[in-house]
């Protein structure tokens, strides 16, 4: 089964998407009129609604409220055309556009945007690229970009980050970092 992650740029008004999801013919799985709360301990602090589309898509819009980032999960056939007529109609990103970004001279603010929004659409299976541009997070200057990288590994949970984890437990100046990193760092799998 195919899955695509794209983010929304700027903040998407839901009732626009579902709006669009009414004209692609998608079809509410949610019982509610609109996102209700995650149940998975990851997003927390997320609100979530799910469409059925096509034979066997499913679409899951993520609203994550601590991250501050909009998001949607396609599975399914036809779950590459869905993100593409999706971009059409909405200013969307994908992984490797993050990763793009990530590679070029941003500022602080969209570099932390684009760490986040890496850790939430990112493939779920390792990547190197996405791997060496959270490392990199994790070796800025910035605490706040620090912070983003260790949230993109929280998201991931992947075993790979273990050894860059401890070391920022052990010497990142800033306690919160090493804190944080020493949460997510008890969250990960198990090797």
């Amino acid at each position: 089964m195919s899955e695509v992650r794209v983010a929304f740029t700027r903040g998407v008004e839901f009732d626009e998407l579902v709006e669009h999801a009414r004209d692609q013919g998608w079809r509410a799985e949610t019982p509610s009129g609109y996102p209700v709360p995650a149940t998975d301990p990851l997003e927390a602090d997320a609100y979530v609604f799910l469409w059925r589309f096509g034979v066997d898509g499913i679409a899951r819009f993520v609203d994550d409220e601590v991250t501050e980032v909009q998001f949607i999960q396609l599975d399914g056939e036809g779950a590459h055309t869905t993100a593409t007529i999706l971009a059409e109609k909405f200013s969307t990103v994908s992984y490797a556009d993050c990763l793009n970004l990530l590679n070029g001279q941003i500022s602080t603010d969209e570099r932390e945007k684009a760490l986040e929004m890496i850790g939430l659409i990112a493939p779920r299976d390792y990547a190197s690229g996405v791997h060496e541009a959270i490392f990199g997070g994790l070796e800025s200057d910035s605490s706040v970009i620090r912070t983003a990288a260790i949230s993109a590994i929280l998201q991931l949970s992947w075993v790979e980050f273990r050894s860059a984890l401890r070391h920022v437990v052990d010497s990142d100046p800033d306690p919160n970092n090493r804190a944080y990193a020493s949460n997510v760092l008890h969250a990960l799998p198990p090797v």
